[in-house]
């Protein structure tokens, strides 16, 4: 896993934080939500100095629509995409590759998110067992080294179905990256602005739009609406896990808005609009999509590039 990543003394930290990741997966992530909670009481400069700078450069994730996360599900090639091109659609100087060779190989696990709410005696939402893993070594890790979190081995046709479900309830599709990993992703998560650890620290700490996102990068596209169409019912508003919208009365009628600056194009409103009003456009303000289709070419070009030069 780590062949692509750093080297030297760095290689070997990385390994023994993925070993560490990944046979402590329920309480890495509690302990690192506790510490997170905590700097943000600190000072916005301490702050930013410690969860931007460091941990966030080194844990992010991409937001994926629903198509694209089946997309990536069904992909039966070797996708290998050069670092540069990469932080297009990463935008983080550190772990950002994107390298997917799985093919069969794919397991769910127990949303450690959910998990912490859950042994806190907190609220949570329901299934548990939501977390997707790609790849033989993460697969074999989550099956043979963390029992707690009653992982297995699962098919395509599962793990599709298991995003079908997830995407009528309105959860958001995130792929994790990070350096114990090789820098790359390798975890699809069904994520609700209730439970996720990475959306409570984004919205935490999201000050400005866009540009004050810490943790999580946008899918590439921004949710627009027909107001032809619309009839300002409140449904997407309630459902939208960024906050991206908002009902307004206008000389005493009710109108939608859309607050683009904090729209992370994740599709819930399409999906969830009873008329069919809400869609996605591209938006390059956004950075680049995670279009399954177009990255395969863009993978097969940069293979054969390299023939060509040996």
């Amino acid at each position: 896993m780590q062949k692509e990543g750093a080297w030297g003394l760095q290689r070997i930290l990385n390994m023994l934080h993925g070993y560490m990741y990944y046979t402590l997966y329920d309480h890495y992530v509690a302990n690192a939500l506790v510490l997170l909670r905590l700097l943000g009481k600190l000072p916005m400069v301490i702050y930013r100095a410690v969860a931007i700078n460091f941990f966030a450069q080194r844990y992010h994730c991409k937001v994926l629509t629903y198509e694209n996360a089946r997309k990536l599900v069904l992909l039966e090639e070797e996708l290998i995409l050069p670092t540069e091109e990469s932080k297009k659609i990463i935008p983080w100087e550190i772990a950002n590759k994107l390298i997917f060779n799985h093919r069969d190989q794919l397991a769910i696990a127990d949303c450690p998110c959910r998990l912490e709410k859950k042994t806190a005696g907190k609220r949570y939402c329901e299934p548990l067992h939501t977390c997707i893993f790609f790849g033989k070594t993460n697969v074999d890790f989550i099956t043979t080294h963390m029992p707690r979190m009653n992982g297995e081995r699962t098919t395509k046709e599962e793990v599709l179905a298991l995003l079908e479900a997830q995407q009528k309830r309105g959860m958001v599709f995130t792929l994790w990256f990070k350096d114990g990993t090789g820098y790359r992703g390798g975890v699809l998560c069904c994520c609700c602005s209730c439970c996720c650890g990475g959306m409570e620290v984004e919205l935490l700490s999201r000050k400005k739009g866009i540009e004050g996102l810490i943790i999580t990068a946008p899918s590439g596209y921004a949710a627009v609406f027909d107001e032809k169409k619309c009839i300002a019912c409140g449904t997407c508003v309630d459902l939208c896990p960024y906050e991206a919208r908002s009902i307004v009365t206008v000389e005493g009628k009710k109108r939608l808005v859309q607050l683009t600056d904090l729209c992370m194009g994740c599709g819930v409103c399409v999906s969830a609009c009873p008329r069919g009003a809400s869609s996605l456009v591209v938006d390059p303000g956004k950075g680049a999509v995670f279009d399954v289709d177009a990255l395969v070419q863009a993978s097969r070009k940069n293979e054969l590039s390299h023939r060509k030069r040996g």
